[in-house]
């Protein structure tokens, strides 16, 4: 990754990125920059703000730019500096928006300019997250990058310059994965429908076959399509005494089926309609006669009913009225009251005696005196001649005038059903045919009338059944004109079932060349990767020797002193690590590494191939975030003499938490003139980070 003859990077103007709550113009007067301090105070955004601005992408994918405390716009302003000459690089993002402008490049003259003319690296690369190294020579910027591919290898590529070469493997590879999805998919589909449509067609063969076992025409071979439909319109003039409508001109077969029913259908219901209704009423009629009469019986049974309770009553009363029985039922009542009375007080006279001693006493009743046994036996006397036919004659009158309110209760109820089967006889009368009572009222012959609209009934159901079978003819008819309807409809949907089916043949041949294509991309394919690999093949060795001297000066590390890009996995660069004191030259995954081994491997290719006399030294922008992380003191001294070396060729952006051995390292390391170390401090998010710039 590049930028174009000798650009470097003179500052930064950030304004509402990130952790940059306010705008801030950072000079870096073209020197090495050394970020210092603890995280959380805006080293990381400086050196994001600085990707940003370059290549328009963030640390992480989706990742949210723009500060949330800033009301203006998220802008961020690199300033270029070639041949004495300033570019400014522009790049906003507009307030709540979620992408990206495009970049704005001008001249020091405020001339707008085309990226791709001056930069065209910027426009092509993608830079993301462990991105750091823009080398100063690239070939053309790529329509289409390789996705599969992870930094370390984008990196080796672009140094070798075959990135174009493993961009087409990666888009031929892709097309192959898409082109394989597709000849499967296509497969299964034309599969499918070839099966689909030979089993319809087997169906409508297997239907057709079915109807010419037992053809509904009288001919040996079927008739035409236009034999069929002047069978049903000579149909349609028998049972509507009438030629079809000129609606029906031009009509489809199936259409003339449809009207052919109809027209007979509408035959069914003119036809039996009015014998049905002439039966039924009828019907009506005699069942008025029928019901008349049984009213009529029953009123004559419901009359001798009441006469029979009248005559009772009658017999309750004997001769007298209710109010001449009941007068004397009171009469007996209050007769016997008094004999009861009457003896009550004998008895309790002679009580009253008995307990006297005396001879002579006064009667209880009169006080007249009286000898004792005179006038018990008077009392005595009394009592005997008590009479007890008063009390008969009280519980007989009772019982008839008991027999006399239920007979008038019953009465009267056989009285109220009279009267209305009576009015039910007068509304049944009125209900007859007016010639129906003319004669009733001369014949009173119920039975006669009924027979006669019985006999006329069945002469109804008779030309009833004599048109049923007329009709059954006709439905016999027209059922197997739907079958010869249905025989052309079959016929037309296996036509063109065998049309498709031909059309399908065409198009499994378009298959067939669309998988030669296939096969052709995969030969290319093939060769593409071949050549890629012994391409990569030559250049492994001499790559694996500057990467493994990078990774000797960096790490020291006792035993694992080279980095080998292993050839067995090519055109995939799968870096491996190894031991030059080991006789058996084995070969490990870089996973074997310790920790400070492991974060310094990220840098081996930044360092490697910027000490290399075949890259073009004319500028080289390296921003590395962190790269002490791990590292002891001693690592970090490497580390330190190592940009040293890398910063002879390369403008340094290093952002690091160990400030105290970096400020005691970096001045013995750079000239005075050559670095500027900015130590972002007391951050807030109102306001953002200050920052304590040192030049040398």
């Amino acid at each position: 990754m590049s930028i174009a003859r000798g650009f470097r990077v003179q500052g930064v103007e950030i304004e509402g990125f990130k952790g940059f709550a306010s705008p801030q113009d950072i000079d870096f007067k073209g020197r090495h920059v050394f970020l210092l301090g603890q995280n959380g105070n805006g080293k990381s955004s400086i050196v994001e703000a600085i990707r940003w601005g370059l290549f328009g992408s963030a640390f992480r994918p989706n990742e949210v730019v723009s500060n949330q405390h800033y009301s203006g716009d998220c802008r961020v302003t690199v300033t270029l500096e070639r041949d004495r000459q300033l570019w400014t690089l522009q790049r906003t993002l507009n307030l709540g928006a979620r992408g990206t402008s495009d970049p704005v490049l001008t001249d020091q003259h405020g001339k707008r300019r085309n990226i791709r003319e001056i930069m065209p690296q910027l426009d092509s690369v993608n830079a993301g997250e462990g991105t750091h190294v823009i080398f100063a020579a690239q070939s053309a910027p790529l329509r289409r990058q390789p996705e599969d591919l992870d930094p370390f290898e984008k990196t080796v590529l672009n140094y070798l310059g075959l990135t174009h070469p493993r961009a087409l493997l990666s888009n031929i590879q892709e097309f192959l994965v898409d082109q394989s999805e597709a000849e499967e998919s296509l497969a299964e589909e034309l599969t499918e429908a070839r099966e689909s449509l030979d089993g319809q067609i087997e169906d409508e063969q297997t239907r057709r076959s079915q109807i010419l076992n037992a053809p509904p025409w009288d001919d040996e071979l079927p008739p035409s399509m236009a034999a069929s439909e002047q069978k049903v319109r000579r149909f349609i003039e028998d049972v509507a005494h009438d030629s079809p409508s000129d609606e029906l001109d031009g009509a489809s077969l199936d259409a003339l089926v449809d009207s052919a029913e109809q027209s007979l259908d509408e035959r069914r219901i003119d036809a039996q309609g009015s014998l049905e209704n002439e039966r039924d009423q009828l019907a009506i009629h005699r069942n008025s006669l029928e019901a008349l009469r049984e009213l009529q019986d029953q009123t004559s049974v419901q009359e001798s009913i009441v006469k029979d309770s009248q005559s009772k009553l009658d017999s309750v009363y004997d001769g007298l009225t209710p109010d001449e029985l009941g007068c004397k039922l009171e009469q007996a009542r209050n007769a016997a009251s008094t004999e009861s009375l009457t003896e009550r007080i004998v008895r309790d006279a002679l009580d009253l005696i008995r307990r006297g001693d005396a001879k002579d006493i006064r009667c209880p009743v009169c006080s007249s005196q009286y000898d004792r046994e005179v006038l018990e036996l008077a009392l005595h006397g009394t009592l005997e001649t008590s009479d007890e036919t008063l009390s008969s004659l009280v519980a007989e009158l009772e019982t008839r005038v008991a027999q006399a309110k239920s007979l008038e209760t019953l009465l009267e109820d056989q009285e109220s059903q009279w009267r209305s089967l009576t009015d039910e006889v007068s509304a049944a009368m009125n209900d007859l045919r007016v010639e129906d009572r003319v004669k009733l009222d001369e014949t009173h012959d119920f039975g006669s009338m009924i027979t006669g609209y019985l006999g006329r009934e069945s002469e109804i159901e008779s030309q009833i059944e004599d048109q049923d079978s007329w009709f059954a003819s006709k439905e016999a008819l027209l059922n197997r004109l739907k079958e010869e309807s249905r025989f052309h409809r079959i016929q037309e949907h296996l036509n063109r079932l065998q049309r498709d089916r031909r059309e399908l043949a065409r198009v499994i041949d378009s298959y067939s060349e669309l998988v030669a294509l296939g096969e052709s991309v995969r030969a290319i394919e093939q060769v593409v990767e071949s050549r890629l690999r012994e391409q990569l093949a030559q250049s492994v060795p001499r790559v694996s020797e500057l990467l493994s001297n990078a990774f000797a000066a960096l790490t020291q590390h006792p035993w694992y002193d080279r980095l080998i890009i292993a050839e067995s996995t090519l055109p995939r660069l799968q870096l491996r690590v190894s031991s030059s004191q080991d006789v058996n030259g084995r070969e490990d995954p870089t996973g074997v590494l310790n920790g400070q081994a492991e974060s310094a491997l990220h840098l081996v290719p930044y360092f490697a191939f910027s000490q290399t006399e075949d890259t073009p030294t004319e500028v080289y922008l390296v921003m590395l975030d962190d790269p002490t992380r791990a590292l002891d003191t001693a690592h970090i001294k490497i580390l330190v003499e190592r940009l040293q070396e890398l910063g002879r060729n390369v403008q340094l952006i290093v952002a690091s938490q160990e400030t105290e051995r970096l400020l005691e390292m970096i001045p013995d390391a750079f000239n005075q003139d050559s670095y500027a170390i900015i130590e972002p401090e007391n951050w807030s998010p109102s306001s953002g980070p200050s920052l304590a710039i040192r030049y040398g």
